[in-house]
């Protein structure tokens, strides 16, 4: 089991299953981490080991020993992650092997350690509340399970909410700078108003300085006749 702890080995396995794809998840989570996936054969309970850790431990810890067909005891997990392996470690002593199982083997193996532990205690007790700590172990798993996607679907919701206040304000920016442009193009249009407008004045202008210089010239031969005369 410390080989979860001392390999160098690097595990950034990420899968993408369908929703519901319970084995595919299983069996591709085993393979991301280099474990035996244990739900191809049976599987029975280890109630010593049950027993010694406890039901509602095991079902804190999302862990259960169990003994397989070969007669090897093995730690039963539906999640591999870094704190799992450490909580199966600190409970279980000796090289066991981690397996993977689906998350409903892993519930009705958790049930079973936790009806085992019941009967060996007293059989009174256990003739009064038979079925109480299995259905108490899976309502809390089905309660965890609904608190766990709900904060999912918070932390979706928080990530939607920001990508569309993100948009809103890239669709602001746009509309600013498509009202910016067109502003840019009227000013141009009206520059170009009055640039025509002072061609056309000066142009005017060159015309009255030619008729004028073409009276002045006139007058000056007129003038200039008078005299020779």
């Amino acid at each position: 089991m410390d080989y979860y702890f001392e390999s160098d080995t690097t595990f950034d396995f990420e899968h993408q299953l369908e929703p519901g794809d319970e084995h595919g998840a299983a069996t591709e989570m085993a393979r991301g981490w280099d474990l035996r996936y244990l739900d191809d054969a049976a599987l029975a309970i280890d109630s010593e080991s049950a027993a010694r850790v406890g039901g509602s431990e095991l079902g804190r810890i999302g862990a259960a020993p169990v003994r397989c067909e070969d007669g090897v005891t093995r730690i039963a997990i539906a999640e591999a992650t870094p704190e799992r392996f450490a909580a199966v470690r600190e409970h279980f002593s000796g090289a066991l092997e981690i397996g993977v199982v689906k998350s409903s083997t892993l519930g009705s193996l958790l049930d079973a350690a936790s009806v085992s532990e019941v009967s060996s205690g007293d059989e009174n007790e256990t003739a009064a509340t038979p079925a109480r700590p299995m259905w108490g172990r899976s309502l809390e798993r089905v309660l965890s399970a609904f608190d766990d996607e709900a904060t999912r679907l918070n932390e979706l919701r928080g990530q939607l909410q920001q990508l569309g206040g993100e948009m809103a304000a890239r669709e602001t920016r746009v509309q600013e700078l498509e009202s910016e442009i067109q502003r840019m193009q009227v000013e141009r249009l009206r520059d170009q108003e009055a640039v025509d407008r002072l061609r056309h004045e000066l142009s005017d202008r060159d015309n009255r300085l030619d008729r004028a210089l073409a009276k002045t010239q006139e007058l000056a031969a007129v003038i200039q006749g008078g005299r020779l005369q």
